[in-house]
């Protein structure tokens, strides 16, 4: 259809408008879409405006932000009043039929955020030229104009095709009659009289997630409440449940003891941790920072049950965890838990220890963990060769493993007997020791290494991978 057909048109249809034509554009809810702000729920990427041109201007065609409410079924030249900023959001050529696009990202990041309402864009143009399109009212629905709006990208979540979209055409020489049912928009102006359009997309409000999480960690001091250097735990399963109890999500902690369930629909929701083995709970709600405490319970491991808001995340629900009384180490975890490492120093709040009786001539008194860890190593005071020295260390192991909570029963009357041996006797007399008491420390070395071990007395520890 040429130019002069397309003014003809116009001028019957505002004929028929300006008698009084009754046919005005449904809109469904109206009250409630005008001017509400997009709430994507997550970061909005890109946005992107789609118009159709069914006739070519040949023209720079520019789109503007609506500064103010209006109707389709009642917008005019003149009650819109000319409400839209002269700032140009973005433009385009309309020197082709066909599909024409414009970056709209800031504006509807901006809608989003809420600095400004959702009134919509105006596309206008200069010169003598005209610039047709189709409307949401055409007959053919996959050329009406559209919004793309796309978090995180278009290419693996499109958050919005929205194509429920308001639109009118305003003309300044017909100043106080509404074209909302026109099939068809259109910009540029005759005889310095503008043609401008409007479109507003009815942008859906999609519910902000929610998450909840944070720490699990190695209670050393037992006390319920985060210290400085007390590790993570990694491994440790953990399951989301809803506040009837049913299971929803399960994962485990990462290497630094950390977990996170998000994405959650806002909600009530509680949170189970389960013991590894050789573990127990540390008391709960212990002291007045909730971010350092412990909330699971000592007996079922569950939290309370807590509310999360829309875009909550809340990171305050922990669980401290220490090792069970009543089972042993073996010599190389006390070494390798003694400070010099990532582990943290759990030696030294067990010291002081003696080998042999207290204030033996030839007894040594263990006081830091830089001693604890060279008799556990076997390299200062003799060797792996010297039954002696490898009878300070499993001793030491026992003694440390009797300090943390094992029972000593089964080893009792070796330990009274090493230490009585080791009063009077240290490493540097192993060569001339005779057979026969050489072969009672290799007995007592024997024994207290089968009790560190687990072999006998209460067990041994099923130790997590030390990888804090």
């Amino acid at each position: 259809m040429s130019k002069i057909s397309r003014l003809v048109l116009l001028a019957l249809v505002i004929g028929l408008l300006a008698v009084g034509c009754s046919q005005q554009p449904t809109q469904p809810n109206q009250s409630q879409n005008w001017g509400r702000n997009v709430s994507m729920g997550v970061a909005v990427q890109s946005a992107t405006l789609w118009v159709y041109v069914t006739e070519t201007g040949n023209q720079e065609v520019r789109v503007h932000r609506v500064t103010s409410p209006w109707s389709e079924a009642t917008v005019t030249f003149n009650n819109f009043g000319g409400a839209y900023s002269p700032d140009v959001v973005g433009s385009f050529t309309s020197d082709a039929i066909g599909w024409k696009s414009v970056d709209v990202t800031a504006l509807v990041q901006a809608w989003e955020d809420g600095t400004y309402p959702n009134y919509g864009f105006l596309i206008e143009q200069s010169g003598s030229d005209l610039t047709w399109y189709h409307s949401s009212e055409g007959s053919d629905a996959a050329t009406r104009p559209k919004l793309v709006v796309c978090s995180p990208d278009c290419t693996t979540i499109q958050r919005g095709l929205f194509g429920t979209v308001y639109d009118a055409l305003i003309v300044a020489t017909l100043p106080d009659v509404n074209f909302g049912a026109h099939n068809e928009l259109l910009t540029g102006q005759v005889d310095d009289l503008k043609k401008q359009s409007l479109l507003q997309f009815e942008l859906p409000v999609i519910p902000q997630t929610a998450a909840i999480g944070d720490f699990v960690w190695h209670d050393l001091d037992m006390d319920g409440i985060q210290d400085a250097g007390e590790p993570g735990i990694p491994g440790v399963t953990v399951n989301l449940r809803n506040c009837a109890g049913d299971l929803l999500s399960i994962m485990v902690t990462d290497a630094s003891g950390y977990y996170l369930f998000s994405d959650l629909t806002p909600g009530s929701y509680s949170v189970e941790f389960i013991l590894p083995a050789g573990y127990v709970f540390s008391p709960q709600d212990q002291g007045a920072d909730d971010g350092v405490d412990s909330d699971a319970d000592v007996t079922t491991g569950r939290t309370v049950c807590t509310t999360l808001d829309g875009g909550e995340t809340d990171l305050t629900w922990d669980a401290g965890m220490y090792r069970a009384v009543g089972c042993t180490y073996t010599i190389g975890y006390w070494k390798t838990h003694a400070g010099f490492g990532p582990q943290a120093d759990v030696v030294t709040p067990l010291l002081p220890i003696w080998l042999g009786t207290a204030g033996g001539a030839k007894s040594i008194q263990v006081t830091d963990a830089a001693t604890a860890v060279a008799i556990l190593g076997q390299q200062t005071y003799g060797d792996p060769s010297n039954g002696i020295t490898k009878l300070y260390a499993q001793l030491l192991g026992a003694k440390l493993n009797i300090a943390n909570g094992a029972s000593g029963s089964a080893v009792a009357s070796t330990i009274t007997a090493a230490d009585a041996f080791l009063a009077n006797y240290n490493w540097s007399d192993w060569s001339g020791l005779s057979n026969s008491k050489q072969t009672k420390v290799g007995n007592w070395h024997t024994k207290l290494d089968n009790y560190n071990n687990g072999v006998i007395g209460p067990g041994h520890c099923d130790e997590i991978p030390v990888t804090y």
